[in-house]
Order: structure tokens, then C-alpha cells, then sequence
């Protein structure tokens, strides 16, 4: 699971470069949108860098997400994307 939680964060920081510049933490708790939560780290990508976080995962994993059982909604924080691609991985 350590190698997906790496192509997921790799792949944050190619869309949104930025983040890593800042320093910010992409960890599994890190929210990819908004959150509610103080203290939480929070990614901040849009709808259109969602989709091609989505895209990069798709191709880099050779899964179509809509082949799964795998809602996109659901996806808010990178463990949740994690645990989404680990699961047709097995």
C-alpha cells in the first residue's frame, strides 16, 4: 500500500507543483478538496485537477474506474484514493 500512497502523492505534486514547493504534507489523512476538520491537511485541488488525478491513477494502475465498484464521490482524502486503487491491485 506504501507504493500506491507514493504514485498517488507523485502524482499530486505533478498536477499541483506548488504543494510541494510549500511543503505541504500529502498524507493519507489530507483532504483533496475542503475540510471541515481543524487542523486537517487540506490539498485543495479543483473539480478539473481531481479528474486528472483520476486519469494519471487510471493509467498509471490500468484500471478504469468505471469498471469498478468505485464511486468517485467517495474519494475525499488521499487515503480514501489509496484504499480505492489498492483494491482492484489485488
Amino acid at each position: 500500500m506504501t507504493e500506491v500512497l507514493n504514485v498517488v502523492t507523485r502524482a499530486v505534486l505533478d498536477i499541483r507543483p506548488e504543494l510541494g514547493a510549500a511543503g505541504t504534507e500529502i498524507s493519507r489523512d489530507a483532504a483533496l478538496f475542503y475540510s471541515d476538520e481543524p487542523g486537517r491537511p487540506v490539498l485543495g485541488l479543483d473539480s478539473m485537477e481531481a479528474l486528472e488525478l483520476i486519469s494519471v491513477l487510471e493509467r498509471e494502475f490500468g484500471v478504469e474506474l468505471a469498471d469498478t465498484d468505485i464511486r468517485i464521490a467517495d474519494l475525499r482524502t488521499v487515503g480514501d484514493v489509496v484504499d480505492a486503487m489498492s483494491g482492484p491491485l489485488r
